[in-house]
């Protein structure tokens, strides 16, 4: 996992985060390994469906979509060029439905998408049942891994 965080801080991205029902867990990583302010600028948690509809300006139809995934990334891009150059702002975002305790239509699930100047890359991950924390964690990872991806494939452009 060091290699992974190190591979993302140090990839030259200035990033804002935006997250919606889970995947935190890959911040808190990003955050308590040493150098984050190399990669991250600015973190987000619209959690309850009022938080998320102003901070897409708008009511997403589903809180846990490709849509929703890809207008939070895009807004999160947004506000990371007023703090970073273009050539290197970056929006990431996750969206996720984990176990809950009240019903909820579908399986649980994950969008995550990252928007940079060049490039949008959207991923969806189903989840098997499990605990919640278990899901997270899955979440979390899988949002890493395919950052670190995506950042690979932004420095080759």
């Amino acid at each position: 996992m060091t290699t992974l965080l190190e591979a993302i801080q140090s990839s030259g991205a200035r990033a804002v985060m935006v997250f919606s029902g889970g995947g935190s867990g890959a911040l808190h990583a990003l955050l308590s390994h040493p150098g984050a302010s190399r990669f991250f600028l600015a973190g987000r948690i619209p959690y309850a469906k009022e938080a998320l509809s102003t901070y897409l300006t708008e009511a997403p139809d589903s809180a846990c979509s490709a849509e929703t995934a890809q207008k939070m990334a895009e807004q999160a891009f947004k506000e990371a060029i007023s703090w970073s150059d273009e050539e290197h702002a970056l929006g990431v975002s996750c969206t996720a439905a984990l176990q809950t305790t009240r019903p909820r239509k579908g399986m649980d699930r994950a969008f995550i998408c990252f928007c940079s100047l060049h490039a949008t890359s959207l991923h969806r991950l189903v989840l098997e049942e499990n605990s919640r924390q278990k899901q997270e964690e899955e979440v979390s990872r899988f949002l890493l891994e395919k950052l670190d991806l995506f950042l690979k494939t932004e420095a080759k452009k």
